[in-house]
Parts: structure tokens; C-alpha cells; sequence
């Protein structure tokens, strides 16, 4: 049962007719509840016939306030039970006949208190369905991102090798057969990649929702794709390398990989280097080329590299590298 099934619950039979056996019951028990003697040990001796008690008029408003008041007790409970508490207590202060006056106060506290037990869980389920909608929101976003990194790759790669191919097919129709082959690998891997975003948004009954895998242990393969793309790649390490968590080993990848793509795509550079530093409680990397350089434009890659960036309590900063070209900058915690 969701939040919003219970917000729709009217209050059920039972809450909406209590207030008629409560009335008779403090009516009735003002009107006879002394009639009966109330001597310690008496006994009938079957000449005695009870007798209703003289209550006044208001006597009997007193009583019936109470019960009246709990048809508005799901509405304005603070009320009702005020009204409660104040009739008995003025019943009592009158010195009229004791009788069963304090029923409907029981019954406002009852009902007062089903109603917080109902808002407790009420709150409990709108906590969890948006915990739920959170996490579909993340796990969407972690979805969009991988889609956008990985093809937005690989179809550069495609894009830049076609070129390649159209550009020596006359010239050296030899080369032509590397730039197809890596036309045909950059492909596979975007179908691999889509077809597990779509499995992914499918959901499966009955099977979990499956992460996004990878890590730093890919980035050789990953320059590799770049460089036969025409792009000299450097890679440097400094300290020791060590395994980072999945999301941050990932996270870096991606990064990395989104760097390298715009590179090829906007740079116009010819070589890039990228640095990943182990030293310290943080762990760093940079992507510089020797391109163009040029102002930030923003875009869809550059602010996947923040949001994963932020998502792991880290920073990303992006433009123009001091020896020229263009570099991101990227930090977070190990």
C-alpha cells in the first residue's frame, strides 16, 4: 500500500458511528446511572422499583456535547478533544449526577491517537517512495551518462576513421583496411553499450538493476581506440597506484574517456596527456592537449564530468591548459 492510497482512505465505518452509542451511553448513564441505592450491602427485597435521576436540562447538553463533537473528529481532533475535556470537566464542577461523561473523551483520545499512528506511517511511506524516486532518478542519470560518454566515443572514433578511410581508399587503399577495422570495433562496442542501457531501462521483473561496470583498468584499451584514431596519447601515473572504489574506478574512466573524445572531436590538437596521481588522500587526474584551446562551452559532456565529479565529493574545473590547449581537472576523494 503506497502514501497515496492511504491519503485517499476515508475514516472507516466504525469512527463515523461511534458518536451515536457514545451519546446513548452518557445520556442514558446520566439519567440512571444513581438511580439503583448505593449502600454497601444492600438487597432487594422486591418491593423497590428504580427511579430516573432529576438532571436538569443542561445536564443533558453537558453529555451530549461530547458525543456530538466526535463527528468532527477526524477534521479538527484538537478540538474535539478540547470540547471533550471541557464538557466533563464543567459536568463534574456542576455537581450534577454521576455518570459515564468521560466516554467521549476516551473516545477522542483513542481516535487522536489511531490518527498519529496513521500520520507516522503515512510519512514512513512518503519517505520511502521518494527514497524510491531518488534512486530511479540516480540510477536514470547514471544511465544518460554511460550512454552519452560511451557513444558519444565511439561514434567519434567512427566518424574520425571514416574519414580516414574516405581520405586513403584512392590513395592507400591499404591503410583503408585499419580504419575499417576500427570503424568496426568503435561499432561494437556502441551496440554492446546500448543494448546494455536498454536491458537496463526494460528492468526485468525479478532481477536487480544492473550497474554500470569498468574502470582504470580499461584505460589502456580505451587510449589505444584514440590513438588509432590519429591522437598521440601520453599517459602518466604518479605514486603508487592503488584500486579505487567501482564508483570512483568508473567515474575516472569516464572522465577520462569524455576528455579524450572532445579532444579528438573539438581540439584539433595532436597529443594529449593524461595524468592520474595517487599521492595523497585524494585522487587526481588531468587531460591536457595542445589544441586550440578556446573558452568553455558547455555541454552535456562537461557537466556529466561535474555531476560525477560532485557524486563522489569531489571537484572538476575545465579551460585553457597553461602551456596552450585546452585541460580538465578533476579531484575527489579516494
Amino acid at each position: 500500500m503506497n502514501a497515496e492510497t492511504i491519503e485517499r482512505r476515508r475514516p472507516g465505518w466504525f469512527w463515523r458511528i461511534i458518536p451515536i452509542p457514545v451519546a446513548l451511553i452518557q445520556v442514558m448513564g446520566v439519567r440512571w446511572a444513581d438511580a439503583w441505592p448505593p449502600e454497601p450491602g444492600w438487597r432487594h427485597d422486591g418491593d423497590w422499583t428504580p427511579q430516573p435521576m432529576d438532571v436538569p436540562p443542561y445536564g443533558y447538553l453537558l453529555a451530549l456535547a461530547g458525543p456530538v463533537a466526535l463527528f468532527w473528529l477526524h477534521r479538527h481532533p484538537r478540538t474535539v478533544i478540547g470540547v471533550t475535556a471541557a464538557a466533563t470537566l464543567v459536568y463534574f464542577l456542576l455537581a450534577l449526577p454521576p455518570g459515564p461523561v468521560f466516554l467521549s473523551i476516551v473516545v477522542a483520545v483513542a481516535g487522536w491517537a489511531r490518527m498519529q499512528r496513521r500520520a507516522q506511517r503515512l510519512a514512513a511511506l512518503h519517505a520511502r517512495d521518494a527514497e524510491s524516486a531518488r534512486q530511479a532518478a540516480a540510477h536514470r542519470l547514471r544511465i544518460a551518462q554511460e550512454l552519452h560518454d560511451v557513444l558519444a566515443h565511439h561514434i567519434s572514433l567512427i566518424n574520425v576513421q571514416s574519414g580516414v578511410a574516405l581520405h586513403l581508399v584512392d590513395e592507400r587503399p591499404e591503410q583503408t583496411r585499419t580504419a575499417l577495422a576500427a570503424i568496426k570495433s568503435a561499432s561494437k562496442e556502441a551496440l554492446v553499450a546500448l543494448r546494455g542501457a536498454l536491458d537496463t531501462l526494460r528492468g526485468d521483473a525479478g532481477q536487480a538493476p544492473r550497474a554500470p561496470t569498468g574502470g582504470l583498468d580499461q584505460l589502456d584499451d580505451l587510449v589505444g581506440s584514440v590513438r588509432t584514431a590519429g591522437l598521440a596519447v601520453t599517459v602518466e601515473r604518479h605514486g603508487e597506484p592503488r584500486p579505487l572504489p567501482a564508483p570512483a574506478d568508473l567515474a575516472a574512466l569516464r572522465i577520462v574517456q569524455e576528455s579524450l573524445t572532445n579532444a579528438l572531436r573539438h581540439s584539433g590538437a595532436d597529443s594529449v596527456t593524461v595524468s592520474l596521481d595517487y599521492r595523497g588522500p585524494r585522487f587526481t587526474l588531468s587531460v591536457t592537449d595542445d589544441g586550440v584551446g578556446g573558452a568553455v562551452v558547455p555541454g552535456n559532456g562537461l557537466s556529466g564530468i561535474t555531476e560525477r565529479a560532485a557524486a563522489l565529493g569531489g571537484t572538476a574545473r575545465f579551460g585553457p591548459a597553461p602551456g596552450g590547449g585546452f585541460g580538465v581537472w578533476v579531484e575527489f576523494p579516494i
